[in-house]
């Protein structure tokens, strides 16, 4: 019966579209063909290796600390490590685990995706927010050192007013920003107009 049912999840994992291994002793006994391309290897390449040998260095200590924090806690979050492939790549996993027995003896079921492409994504949005951040600071220093007074405007709210507001108008930027254009008017009608 155990060895009929190791047989029929050995099956089930060979046909996963994710990431599927056993590790006995910190070493593959069983790795599907998806969790072996991750890194670009052949499952044979894998199968008896330690599993930690394709986990980039600088992860390893961190890595080791979660999966034992995650058996231990029963804990079934997903967390994210990087590995190096077999040309030297670097790539990200998202990977959970759990302890199973696997041929009558205890082991630890891995299930994993590779996330490289949605971490490049992460990656190229921060570095675009980051260049766009800089330019709004430009923009902010050049409207900032105009003499005259200036102000943005979004849906009738005051985003920016330069610090000539004061001269003209009475009110620090401090006070504007956040409040309706209203404000800056004398009536109701001047504002409408």
């Amino acid at each position: 019966s155990l060895r009929e049912s190791e047989e029929r999840y050995k099956s089930l994992a060979e046909e996963s579209v994710a990431g599927v291994y056993v590790v006995q002793k910190g070493h593959f006994v069983f790795i599907n063909d998806n969790a072996a391309s991750y890194a670009g290897y052949r499952r044979e390449e894998l199968e008896n290796r330690r599993s930690d040998s394709i986990i980039h260095p600088d992860d390893r200590d961190e890595i080791k600390k979660k999966v034992k924090s995650v058996l231990t806690a029963n804990d079934s979050s997903p967390y994210e490590f990087r590995i190096i492939t077999k040309d030297g790549q670097v790539r990200w996993i998202m990977e959970t685990v759990a302890s199973i027995h696997y041929k009558g003896k205890p082991a630890i079921l891995g299930n994993s995706m590779d996330i490289t492409r949605q971490k490049k994504a992460e990656s190229e949005c921060q570095a675009a927010l980051e260049s766009l951040e800089k330019v709004r600071e430009l923009e902010r220093g050049i409207l900032q050192s105009v003499p005259h007074a200036l102000f943005g405007v979004e849906q009738r709210r005051i985003f920016f007013a330069n610090d000539a507001m004061k001269t003209v108008f009475g009110w620090k930027p401090e006070e504007l920003i956040g409040k309706s254009t209203r404000t800056i008017f004398r009536s109701d009608e001047e504002w409408l107009e």
